[in-house]
């Protein structure tokens, strides 16, 4: 009787644990290969109030044109709260996904057809002012999985630069990809995480620029960000998994340059 009752049960949570792995799964597909483009601003601060207002009013137009006519599949503008660094050049940085490269190219011609010649030209002298970056980077999202049926910008991102030595880009992507994404997706479970990515970056790059990879990882709740990989986490996802040994083998294969948490402003969702 133990026995007949028990095995509809042991298929019901196999039907439950499927269907999670599956969501992840889907999810994760609608963003892993997609290209994303970050361009680090500096705002002073007697044009903040300038700069959010053109957010909203004016820029926020532009990426909602840009994403109907395919160019960008999302756009969003972060705040960097807590900098990597003490004296950095930056303070906002607009991160905008994209399935293909030439989504970043020529982007006043991907909206100024569908306007008046004056509303375009005083979009872009907008645009321009404002959103002309310090530097920009063009990442590629190597791995990715999301908690949510879809993907919506969270409220903190912690970016995580790597530098990943020669020879060892294979091994801490498959460590990323066979360890840390299954914590990651335990944290989902937990409700303590939104999403993680390991992104690959494709330019600028070189052994001088610092770090070629980075994780992202998503956050609503500032208190969800102190407890990463606790040793009960990693026992609890990897039972067999020798403490020690595993973060030896993080440390082997990357060095972590910076980290730093950044508020979401504006976003097209």
């Amino acid at each position: 009787m133990e026995d007949t009752m028990a095995t509809p049960i042991r298929i019901s949570l196999l039907v439950i644990l499927v269907c999670l792995i599956f969501a992840f799964s889907t999810n994760a597909q609608e963003r892993q290969g997609t290209y994303m483009h970050i361009d680090y601003l500096k705002i002073e601060n007697n044009a903040e109030d300038e700069f959010l207002q053109h957010l909203s009013s004016t820029f926020l137009s532009i990426q909602k044109l840009r994403k109907e006519s395919s160019s960008i599949e999302n756009w969003y503008v972060y705040r960097v709260t807590y900098p990597g660094t003490q004296n950095s050049f930056y303070n906002y940085v607009v991160i905008t996904i994209s399935d293909c490269m030439s989504g970043f190219e020529d982007v006043p011609e991907q909206y100024v057809n569908q306007l008046s010649q004056r509303e375009g030209q005083r979009l872009t002298a907008n645009y321009k002012k404002f959103l002309s970056p310090n530097h920009s980077e063009l990442w590629r999202i190597r791995n990715s999985v999301i908690a949510s049926e879809e993907f919506t910008p969270s409220r903190y991102i912690v970016m995580n630069y790597m530098n990943v030595g020669l020879g060892y880009e294979y091994e801490y992507q498959m460590f990323e990809d066979e360890i840390a994404r299954p914590l990651h997706e335990v944290r989902m479970g937990r409700n303590q995480m939104n999403g993680w990515e390991l992104n690959e970056l494709i330019l600028p790059g070189g052994l001088e620029y610092g770090y070629n990879f980075s994780t992202l990882d998503y956050f609503d709740n500032l208190m969800d960000i102190e407890f990463g990989f606790t040793d009960e986490l990693i026992r609890h996802t990897h039972p067999d998994t020798n403490i020690n040994e595993f973060f030896e083998n993080i440390y082997r294969t990357r060095d972590l340059v910076k980290s730093e948490l950044w508020e979401i402003v504006e976003s097209l969702e």
